[in-house]
């Protein structure tokens, strides 16, 4: 997935920010960035697969997951298991999750997600 993130910014005024520790993924843009408003074009959406199967898939806008640190550089908001001690996982952070409403299904055991406004309450 990093891979493939990098490549998309290939020609982007985008440069590595590796002093920045806040998270291992970070870049610099010409100028601060003030907001992911600032550097969301820079990015394409992200497809998550799970498993074996490609008909399930997470899409993520690049507000879902990127952040701002407090050095003004953009940062990968999901984490590569295997730079962080987790071996072949991917750490989603809270952020992709924002507005997705979750479903559990025990008796499968599954779980999945909907988009959904959560800034209002629900309707009863």
């Amino acid at each position: 997935m990093t891979s493939q993130l990098r490549n998309g910014l290939k020609g982007q005024p985008l440069r590595d920010a590796p002093e920045d520790k806040t998270l291992p993924m970070c870049w610099k843009g010409s100028k601060a960035f003030k907001s992911v408003a600032d550097a969301r074009n820079f990015f394409k959406p992200l497809a998550l697969s799970f498993g074996n199967s490609k008909k399930v898939q997470f899409q993520i806008p690049p507000e879902a997951y990127l952040i701002i640190s407090n050095l003004g550089n953009v940062c990968l908001g999901i984490l590569n298991g295997s730079q962080v001690g987790l071996g072949n996982v991917n750490l989603i952070g809270d952020i992709s999750m924002l507005d997705k409403m979750m479903v559990y299904d025990n008796e499968r055991q599954q779980i999945g997600w909907a988009p959904a406004n959560c800034s209002r309450p629900p309707k009863k």
